[in-house]
């Protein structure tokens, strides 16, 4: 009795321990659910017969056993008595017992199925588990097409699939998005309706391939996330802006290769049912994207007129002509940054100024070109900004800072970091005039002094964050920012402040 109870555990321990995890790409391909039913369904109802029937018959493999453990005892019982006088006669029936058990054991072996035990889980309505897997990513709810039918069914909830999300450096990127995206177009073939959003940041081997992919089955794309992603090229890129129409997001920053972004071949050559019709990116990030220039900045300018936000950090090729030919095109700007870009000089932001007066975002850091010409301009045209980022700028002066005081003061951001030439006189007057100050960068502003942060922290209560690294301030200033800027999160390198 016991040998077969513990034969049972051990059986019941392998079934439960033969599930492997796996990769994505294996998950997906191997995986093969017994007679889907229809939409990717299963009724609650067939899961709980199953259990009560794998039930009934485990009692009754346990009640064999009892029932061929007392027969064999009874059978010793009676060889031992002596009721059986011939002893070859009491031997035969030994031995066709011993053959029976046998045959017995053979048979349950053959009918031992996978036990499964009811858990709480199981008890769970199908609507609240899909809620509950909605809160997955997607290498996760591949793992959990692999843990029972019902599971694997309902992983494939479309609603589920609004946002495909990988980032791992090891994952074979492109077979991931063909297995993801066949198994999607099982309701609607060919296309994946569902997919809204696609997020690949950081997949270093994704290449044109699964871009094609992308391009070919998910047409309603809203959103697109490549960052880091250096092998894919333009000619995929193209592919993907011409036959995803709703594509408003598109992030590739970090891609070396894109110099541009236009319609393709067979958009441009009326093939295409998407001729004609204009691209409707609106937030475009194209930071560290080395190759690009003013050439291609004016077919990006020329083809996206609807952009809003436009990020060209590091793209150290662009001049002061791209700047105008966004300027030119793209008259709804709303933020704008050229970071790092070396060549821009007070021309693009009087050109940027005079067509984009709703800007609210600016970024010019360590643009060394930029004077207080530059400032002036947007201080003149751009008086709703909100954010300004002049970092680096070392001939901006306390002329710019002025400026920005008196047409300026819904300023809630601002960088003046390692502008040597502004002193407690601008700093004092921007204080003055924009209270609603929130953020202030002063590092390494070596012209100023305690003077000018009393005045900050007595004018601008509200202020959340304040960096005055590598300035040449006392624990008076300190403690000054601390006692009437409650909120106030100080970023020093001070020894004395801690």
């Amino acid at each position: 009795m016991g040998t077969q109870n513990s034969r049972l555990q051990e059986a019941e321990a392998k079934t439960n321990s033969s599930l492997s995890q796996s990769d994505l790409s294996s998950t997906l391909e191997d995986f093969t659910p017994q007679k889907p039913l229809p939409n990717g369904t299963v009724h609650r109802t067939q899961g709980h017969e199953l259990e009560l029937c794998q039930k009934l018959q485990k009692q009754q493999l346990e009640d064999q056993v009892r029932t061929d453990g007392s027969m064999s005892m009874n059978s010793g019982n009676i060889s031992s008595s002596g009721n059986v006088s011939n002893g070859n006669m009491s031997s035969t029936p030994v031995s066709s017992a011993s053959d029976a058990d046998i045959e017995r054991h053979g048979t349950r072996k053959k009918t031992r199925t996978k036990v499964h035990h009811l858990s709480m889980f199981d008890m769970i309505p199908n609507g609240l588990v899909i809620k509950i897997f909605s809160y997955l990513s997607t290498t996760e709810l591949c793992k959990c097409t692999q843990v029972c039918r019902l599971w694997y069914h309902l992983s494939w909830e479309p609603t589920l699939w609004r946002t495909i999300k990988l980032n791992s450096y090891s994952i074979n990127v492109d077979k991931a998005l063909r297995i993801l995206t066949k198994r999607l177009c099982r309701e609607t073939p060919n296309v994946c309706l569902t997919v809204q959003k696609i997020v690949l940041s950081g997949c270093e081997q994704l290449t044109d391939r699964g871009l094609f992919v992308i391009a070919k089955r998910c047409p309603e794309l809203q959103k697109l996330e490549l960052s880091g992603c250096a092998y894919i090229s333009n000619e995929a890129l193209f592919e993907v802006i011409s036959r995803c129409p709703h594509l408003d997001y598109l992030d590739i920053s970090g891609c070396h290769q894109i110099t541009c972004i236009d319609l393709s071949l067979e958009a441009s050559l009326n093939v295409c049912p998407l001729h004609g019709k204009r691209i409707q990116i609106r937030h475009l990030d194209m930071t560290d994207c080395y190759g690009l220039e003013d050439a291609g900045l004016k077919i990006i300018a020329s083809n996206c007129t609807d952009l809003v936000n436009l990020y060209l950090r590091r793209c150290v090729r662009v001049t002061d002509l791209g700047v105008q030919f966004v300027a030119s095109y793209c008259t709804m700007l709303r933020e704008l940054s050229v970071s790092d870009c070396y060549r821009i000089t007070d021309y693009a932001l009087r050109d940027i100024a005079r067509s984009n007066p709703r800007l609210r975002y600016l970024s010019v850091a360590k643009c060394d070109l930029v004077t207080d010409i530059g400032v002036r301009y947007i201080a003149k045209y751009c008086y709703k900004i909100r954010y300004l980022n002049v970092r680096g700028c070392e001939q901006v002066t306390d002329v710019a800072m002025e400026h920005l005081a008196r047409n300026c003061q819904r300023l809630r951001s601002l960088d003046i970091g390692k502008c040597t030439a502004i002193t407690d006189a601008g700093l004092i007057i921007v204080a003055a005039n924009c209270m609603g100050l929130r953020r202030l960068s002063i590092k390494s502003c070596l012209g100023i002094t305690d003077k000018g942060i009393l005045a900050l922290a007595k004018c601008c209560p509200d202020l959340q964050q304040l960096n005055i690294q590598d300035c040449n301030l006392t624990l008076e200033a300190y403690h000054a920012v601390k006692r009437q800027c409650k909120r106030c999160i100080i970023e020093h390198t001070n020894p004395a402040f801690y």
